[in-house]
C-alpha cells in the first residue's frame, strides 16, 4: 500500500512540478541548443532528474547515506547543466571527476578480477584500482547522457539492465548488491510513460543519475558474484560506453570538443533517416528508433544472460554490438551527408 501511495505521490509531484516550470520557464528544454530541437521542438520540463532522485530516496534504503550524498551532487551538476549555469563541458567534466573519485574512495568501490592478467595486476594497486573505477562510472554517466535524446530511449535501456538482474536474482544466479526492490522498476516504468507522453525529459541531471546509479549497482553485485564474467557487465553496458569512446574518436576527427552535444549520435541519425526515407513524423520516428535500438539490446541481452559466466560469450557478443553499430552508423551517416550536400 505505501508502495502505491508514494507512487502516485510521486506522478502527482511530477505533474505540479511540470506545470510550475513550465509556467515559469523554468528547467525547460528548448533552450536554443540544436541538438535539443532536433527531434521536438517542443517545451517540455527537465524534470525526469528529480523525479529519479525522490523516488531513489524512498527505494534505495534508508541505509545508504553516503551514496545519497553523491546522488545529491550528481543531481545538482546535471540541473546546473540543464539550467545553463554550467555551460562549460570540461569544467563539468572535471566536477564529475571530483565528485566520483571521492565517492570511489569513501565508498571504498574497486574491482578485482577483470579475467585479464596485466590489468589484474594493475589493479593491485589500490590507487590504480581507484582510478580506473572512477573511469569506467564516468564513461557510463556521460554516455548515459549522449543516448539520451529521444523519448525512451535512455530511460528504456536501463529499465532492461534493471529487468536482466531482477531474473537472474529470482533465477538464483546471483546476488544483490543493494536493497533497491523490484518496485523501483515499476517506478522507473512510470517515469518511462512520463516521458512517452511528452510529460517529462530525463535532462542531463536524470541521465547523469541513471549512469552514476546503474554504474555503481552493476559493479558492487559482480564483485558479489564470482560466477558473472565481468564482459557480462561490460556487455550490459556496451551502448553508452561505445557511445562514449566512438563520439570522442570522431570527434576528435573533426577538430570538435568531444564533450560538447551534437545532432551526430547513432539514434539522431537513424531518427533522421526515417523522417528523410520514409516521411515519418517526428513523434513516430522518435518512438521506432528509441524501440529498434532497445528492442536490439533486448535480444542481445537475452542471449548473453543464457550464459553469463561465460566470457568467450560476452566477448564475441560485444563484438558483435561494435560492428553493427559502426555499420549502420557510417552506412546512414554517408546517407545523411549526400543528402544535404
Amino acid at each position: 500500500m505505501s508502495f502505491i501511495f508514494y507512487t502516485l505521490f510521486l506522478i502527482v509531484l511530477a505533474i505540479a512540478l511540470n506545470y510550475i516550470f513550465k509556467k515559469n520557464g523554468i528547467l525547460i528544454s528548448d533552450t536554443g541548443d540544436a541538438h535539443q530541437k532536433y527531434t521536438s521542438s517542443s517545451k517540455v520540463p527537465l524534470t525526469g532528474g528529480i523525479i529519479i532522485f525522490f523516488g531513489l530516496i524512498y527505494f534505495f534504503g534508508n541505509d545508504k547515506i553516503l551514496i545519497y550524498l553523491f546522488f545529491t551532487l550528481i543531481l545538482i551538476v546535471g540541473i546546473f547543466s540543464d539550467l545553463k549555469i554550467l555551460t562549460s563541458a570540461s569544467l563539468r567534466f572535471l566536477i564529475q571527476i571530483i565528485i566520483v573519485l571521492l565517492f570511489v574512495i569513501l565508498h571504498d568501490l574497486k574491482i578485482f578480477d577483470t579475467r585479464v592478467i596485466i590489468l589484474n595486476k594493475l589493479l593491485d594497486n589500490i590507487y590504480f584500482n581507484y582510478i580506473f573505477v572512477t573511469f569506467c562510472i564516468l564513461i557510463v554517466i556521460n554516455g548515459s547522457n549522449f543516448i539520451d535524446g529521444l523519448n525512451t530511449l535512455n530511460i528504456g535501456y536501463y529499465i532492461l539492465i534493471f529487468v536482466v538482474l531482477i531474473f537472474l536474482r529470482n533465477n538464483g544466479d546471483i546476488l544483490y548488491s543493494n536493497n533497491i526492490t523490484n518496485y523501483y522498476l515499476v517506478f522507473l516504468c512510470v517515469i518511462f510513460v512520463l516521458n512517452i507522453l511528452n510529460h517529462l525529459y530525463l535532462g542531463d541531471s536524470g541521465s547523469y543519475l541513471l549512469g552514476f546509479l546503474f554504474s555503481v549497482i552493476l559493479i558492487e553485485t559482480y564483485n558479489l558474484n564470482n560466477n558473472l564474467s565481468p564482459f557480462f557487465i561490460i556487455l550490459l553496458l556496451w551502448y553508452p560506453c561505445y557511445e562514449t569512446l566512438f563520439s570522442i574518436i570522431r570527434k576528435n576527427v573533426v577538430k570538435k570538443s568531444p564533450m560538447e552535444p551534437d545532432t551526430n549520435h547513432l539514434h539522431q541519425l537513424i531518427f533522421y533517416y526515417l523522417i528523410e526515407r520514409y516521411k515519418m513524423q517526428k513523434f513516430i520516428s522518435n518512438l521506432i528508433t528509441s524501440n529498434i535500438i532497445n528492442l536490439y539490446n533486448l535480444f542481445i541481452f537475452l542471449v548473453a544472460v543464457t550464459n553469463s559466466s561465460s566470457t568467450q560469450t560476452q566477448i564475441i557478443l560485444i563484438l558483435l554490438n561494435l560492428f553493427v553499430y559502426s555499420y549502420i552508423y557510417f552506412k546512414i551517416y554517408y546517407y545523411k551527408i549526400k543528402k544535404i550536400s
